[in-house]
């Protein structure tokens, strides 16, 4: 029995520091984002849509999840993210559907979208540099609720650094038993050599 709880804690101990791990890697990748550059971790990126262009599909507030993908991997009706050329928005990422895709002479994907809530497709082309990626998961509005419960520094706190910091401090007295075990077992066994 007493090995299970070894065996348990050291498991633990691993879980621990890999979603530590995870979470500095997120972090590091937030602060890490240049000005006007979408943050990215494992070449995903979560956004919340700002406008109603994409109603009723993604809803104003809605969160899309999105992966980097390969431009020619990309068909009419995927929804994408993308640095807009278009001049009143220019350089903010916006999201929308491809209506049309061609090649331009030196082989790169240029790609036409439209909002599904516009009249009109975009008036600026996306090219393949301006490709943020596909919509994988459309998480809608409880997505964005979520998220803008999470804006609150205090429910931050109380739901996120205040559990990471008892998960931390547990595993540490964890490792400082298993310390002083190992320790006493090896005195004991010098004790009876």
């Amino acid at each position: 029995m007493k090995k299970a709880g070894k065996i348990f804690s050291r498991v633990m101990s691993v879980l621990s520091v890999l979603i530590f791990i995870f979470g500095f890697t997120v972090f590091i990748s937030v602060l890490g984002a240049t000005a006007g550059k979408a943050p990215s971790v494992l070449g995903f990126s979560v956004f919340q849509v700002q406008s109603g262009s994409m109603e009723p599909e993604i809803p104003i507030g809605g969160i899309v999840i999105v992966h980097k993908t390969k431009p020619s991997s990309l068909k009419v009706g995927d929804i994408i993210s993308f640095y807009s050329n278009d001049t009143e928005i220019s350089g903010k990422i916006n999201t929308h559907r491809i209506i049309e895709i061609k090649d331009s002479d030196s082989g790169e994907k240029i790609f036409r979208t439209k909002g599904d809530a516009n009249d009109a497709e975009d008036t600026a082309a996306v090219f393949e540099v301006d490709l943020i990626g596909k919509v994988i998961v459309n998480v809608g509005t409880v997505g964005g609720s979520v998220l803008g419960v999470l804006r609150n520094p205090k429910i931050i706190f109380i739901f996120i650094v205040l559990p990471l910091i008892l998960i931390t401090l547990g595993e540490a007295v964890n490792l400082a038993k298993l310390i002083a075990e190992y320790k006493f077992s090896d005195q004991k066994d010098e004790e009876n050599e």
